[in-house]
């Protein structure tokens, strides 16, 4: 899926797409019950052109097959399709229902990273540092990094912010360190 990510070429985008397509599907008749791979067929048809087999209508049933096997992860998908169809109320619902019900750590910081980022777009920045925050223990980096966009995004809790983007700049090879110093910018007094 990395390269996918990073190239621009559509021919290849294309055939990865297929590649990345027939590659969960195999693994899904491997081990249908392997929820994590029903998760990524969700992403695939959520953000995959109907070219190559994206399907919204198959992103539900995957949901739907997630959600008998684990409650709050189906809560996550169906989170993640709303948010993807911009259907942001009912996004935020299942999302904060799968933070609320999360089985364990990996499943809760997934649902609060996506449930951070539907805060952000939609202005509801004390949500979005509330998730980013609770964050912060586990996901030390990201968190830095999403608590000064929420700062630049709202214009407000500048010190917060600043202060979380001094921190990840201090992270060793730190991923988004360029756009961090720009943002960082931002709430210079």
């Amino acid at each position: 899926m990395m390269e996918a990510e990073q190239t621009a070429n559509p021919f290849r985008l294309l055939a990865l797409g297929v590649q990345i397509r027939n590659a969960l599907d195999e693994a899904l008749r491997l081990d249908p019950e392997n929820v994590e791979v029903r998760i990524d067929l969700v992403r695939f048809h959520m953000t995959a052109p109907g070219i190559i087999g994206g399907d919204v209508g198959e992103a539900k049933a995957q949901a739907a097959e997630i959600t008998r096997r684990d409650a709050p992860l189906g809560s996550f998908a169906r989170g993640y399709i709303a948010y993807r169809r911009k259907e942001y109320g009912a996004a935020r619902r299942e999302l904060r229902e799968a933070v609320r019900t999360a089985r364990d750590a990996t499943a809760r910081s997934r649902a609060a990273k996506w449930l951070g980022w539907l805060s952000q777009e939609t202005r509801q920045y004390d949500e979005a540092f509330a998730m980013w925050e609770s964050l912060r223990a586990s996901e030390r980096e990201e968190a830095l990094y999403e608590i000064g966009r929420t700062s630049v995004f709202c214009s407000c809790e500048l010190e917060r912010g600043r202060s979380a983007l001094e921190e990840y700049l201090r992270v060793k090879d730190a991923k988004h360190a360029a756009e961090a110093k720009k943002l960082l910018e931002k709430l210079r007094p």
